[in-house]
């Protein structure tokens, strides 16, 4: 029986006999349940979890190994659902070990090239029955969080990715084109809505041209949508108009250049979820759905980046945003013995995966029993995809806990300040002596002196984080972190302290 299964069966003992509190026993998943012993009377709670974990550590510094694997048993342990971004080829076997040593391998997910897995996001979010299923904007802002992904790629033509008039111009196409399929009563794809692009009027004669009104897959949609709308409610009819009048006023007057740019936007958009691997993936039929985390199922996205490169990230973003407006939309049971079930979005490598929506999220996902895990080397990894400091510290503010591994450069800086400072008494002594000069037998001058004064001095220095262990032999496999806990103060020692430095062991 290895090492690793039985301190994990200790965490799970432990979430157990510590459920108890006198002789009543804690609710299931009751916040106040210890994921983690830290010792002297500390440790990892449920509430700890769900503020939020972020975790830095220069390349080989062991937070993966180290506090990331720490967290992932203990909310293995306790039966945490989840939904696992993968930067890395080796993350999912990874995490088939740490689910096999847990008993929690028939839980999951993994959704591959295989195509076993399939979640049409788009459908999923028109046909949700819940206030608000069904809205246009909704869906099409899941489309937007793809292009957003694209156009921070580098790969836009020209960088008109980044260019607020062509990204308004493209959520604006989006919006029709969702809402064209909706008006007509079919089902909304990404496949149905490039055949409308493909075949949309290129003039206003062209509208008139009866070869095209045969042929075209938009003409013949706008004739549906007029027929099932005319059956509708007088809203849902000046709707419609607004769609229509896009499809056969404004889009045919936009200059040529103007729509080819809208076009090869929406192309880029489309093509990596209409083609190998991922058209089976998010274009065909459903058979797996965020909501699947809320009952206990670990959802792996193993498409790595590393490996499928764009594809890659697009998958995974899409899985993500999706799995975090589904998290947000749940709602706590009314009952007091009763709570949610954790669910964790866990992101190593997170650089390829941070949004600004992420900070959106955080700011509420604890009420909905979202529980975010981030893994990455620096704050300069979020700032450039972010694009600046403020975007980052909004991220970085609602995570919490806060764990930080062997480093170098500025964000030692940030997180000395980060557990900030304490008054010291310095105690300064001098001592000097002078001489008479020409007069050898006169006796010089001494003098001498003690002084003290209180000054204000780090915590924590930021040279003190490049010298914690790294794991490895050289480090007789300990790694080294130094804990933040959202302002909790670590007693033990002859102060209270606000943070914690605690070993790992990666055997």
């Amino acid at each position: 029986m290895s090492v690793i299964y039985l301190a994990a069966k200790k965490c799970r003992c432990y979430i157990h006999l510590r459920m108890w509190h006198g002789a009543k026993r804690l609710p299931e998943y009751h916040p106040q349940t210890l994921l983690r012993d830290w010792g002297d009377g500390h440790g990892f709670r449920i509430s700890d979890a769900l503020t939020g974990v972020c975790v830095f550590g220069a390349t080989g510094s062991g937070k993966t190994s180290g506090p990331a694997k720490h967290l992932a048993y203990g909310y293995l342990a306790a039966g945490f659902g989840g939904l696992v971004l993968c930067a890395k080829k080796e993350e999912r076997r990874q995490w088939e070990q740490w689910a096999t040593e847990t008993k929690r391998h028939k839980d999951l997910v993994i959704v591959d090239g295989a195509g076993n897995w399939r979640f049409n996001f788009l459908e999923w979010e028109a046909s949700r029955p819940e206030e608000g299923g069904g809205l246009t904007i909704n869906i099409v802002s899941i489309l937007d969080e793809i292009a957003g992904a694209i156009a921070s790629s580098g790969t836009s033509e020209g960088g008109q990715g980044d260019n607020k008039f062509w990204d308004d111009a493209l959520h604006h196409l989006n919006t029709n084109l969702v809402d064209l399929p909706l008006f007509a009563g079919l089902q909304v794809s990404l496949p149905l809505m490039r055949s409308i692009v493909t075949t949309a009027p290129q003039s206003l004669d062209q509208l008139n041209d009866p070869e095209w009104q045969e042929s075209s897959t938009c003409s013949a949609i706008i004739k549906e949508a007029d027929r099932e709308t005319s059956k509708g409610t007088p809203e849902v009819r000046a709707d419609f108009e607004e769609c229509r009048n896009y499809w056969m006023k404004e889009y045919p007057q936009l200059s040529e250049k103007t729509r080819s740019v809208i076009n090869l936007s929406f192309s880029m958009l489309a093509r990596p979820l209409v083609t190998r691997p991922l058209r089976q993936l998010f274009s065909s039929d459903t058979n797996i759905k965020p909501e699947a985390a809320f009952d206990g199922k670990i959802i792996i996205v193993d498409l790595p980046v590393q490996e499928y490169r764009l594809a890659g990230r697009i998958a995974n973003l899409a899985w993500k945003y999706c799995f975090q407006v589904a998290v947000l939309r749940r709602t706590a049971p009314l009952t007091r013995d009763r709570f949610l079930r954790p669910v964790f979005l866990w992101a190593d490598e997170a650089q390829n995966f941070v949004t600004k929506f992420d900070a959106e999220y955080q700011a509420v996902a604890r009420s909905a029993g979202g529980c975010t895990v981030f893994l990455t080397q620096n704050r300069e990894s979020y700032r450039r995809v972010l694009g600046n400091t403020d975007a980052v510290d909004s991220l970085l503010g609602n995570l919490q806990a806060k764990f930080f591994c062997q480093n170098s450069g500025e964000t030692n800086e940030w997180a000395s300040k980060l557990l900030g400072e304490r008054w010291m008494t310095i105690t300064s002594t001098n001592a000097g002596q002078s001489k008479n000069e020409g007069r050898p037998l006169a006796d010089g001058s001494h003098s001498a002196g003690v002084h003290r004064s209180d000054q204000r001095r780090a915590f924590v220095e930021p040279s003190f984080f490049t010298t914690l262990k790294r794991g490895g032999a050289l480090n007789n496999n300990q790694v080294d972190a130094i804990v933040y806990n959202g302002g909790h103060l670590f007693t033990g020692g002859k102060e209270a302290l606000p943070y914690k430095l605690i070993t790992f062991n990666q055997s």
